[in-house]
C-alpha cells in the first residue's frame, strides 16, 4: 500500500519521521534510535494512516516494508547510521540520521497537515523512549487491539499471557503491560 491515498509514499513518510528525530532538540542522542525503534514509531504512525502493513514479529509488529525503506535509505546515503553501544553487552544500535547533503530537494516537499501533524505526535510520543519501551507499547497496542476486535475489550492479563507465549525471552512482567497501558490510555493510541 505504499503511496497510498494521501499521494506521498512509504518512503517520504519514513524520511520526514528520521528527519523531524534528527531535530529534536533536548535529547543527549537525536535521530531514530534504531530499525525497532522506526518500525514502532511508525506503527503508532501508521494506526490511522494504513500505509505500512504490519504483521508480528520477534519484536512485535513488524513492517517489511519499511525494513526494505530503511535498508534502501542507508545504502543510498540518505540518512546517516552511526552504531551507538548498550548497556548489553557486545549489543549496538544503529541510529538514524536525516542527512541533508543527500537529500537537497526534500524540504521543499510540502506534506499535508495531517502528515505533518501525525508524525508530531508520535515525535512527542517516542522522545526519550527507548527502543524497548517501544517495542512493549507497540506490542501492547497491537494485542490490545486484536483482543478488542474479538471480544469488545481487552485485559492486561490476555495481553500478558500473549507476550510470554511468544516472547519469553523479553522479560517483560504484568506491571509492565499495565503501565504500557496506562501510557497508550493518557496518550489516546487505546
Amino acid at each position: 500500500m505504499e503511496g497510498s491515498q494521501i499521494g506521498f509514499s512509504g518512503r517520504d513518510i519514513t524520511l520526514l519521521l528520521i528527519k523531524k528525530a534528527t531535530e529534536i532538540e533536548g535529547l543527549e542522542i537525536s535521530g531514530i534510535m534504531g530499525k525497532k525503534a522506526l518500525q514502532k514509531s511508525l506503527y503508532f504512525f501508521n494506526l490511522d494512516q494504513g500505509i505500512f502493513n504490519f504483521k508480528w514479529g520477534d519484536y512485535g509488529p513488524l513492517s517489511g516494508e519499511i525494513q526494505q525503506i530503511a535498508e534502501d535509505l542507508e545504502s543510498n546515503g540518505n540518512i546517516i547510521v552511526q552504531g551507538i553501544e548498550t548497556k548489553k553487552e557486545g549489543a549496538i544500535i544503529k541510529n538514524m540520521k536525516f542527512s541533508s547533503e543527500n537529500n537537497p530537494n526534500f524540504a521543499e516537499i510540502k506534506f499535508p497537515n495531517e502528515i505533518e501533524s501525525r508524525l508530531n505526535e508520535v515525535i512527542r510520543f517516542i522522545k526519550g523512549k527507548s527502543p524497548r519501551e517501544l517495542e512493549l507499547l507497540a506490542s501492547v497496542h497491537y494485542w490490545a487491539k486484536k483482543q478488542e476486535a474479538l471480544l469488545d475489550e481487552y485485559t492486561p492479563d490476555y495481553i500478558f499471557d500473549k507476550l510470554t507465549d511468544l516472547k519469553p525471552d523479553a522479560g517483560f512482567t504484568l506491571q509492565d503491560v499495565k503501565r504500557a497501558l496506562e501510557t497508550l490510555g493518557s496518550s489516546n493510541y487505546l
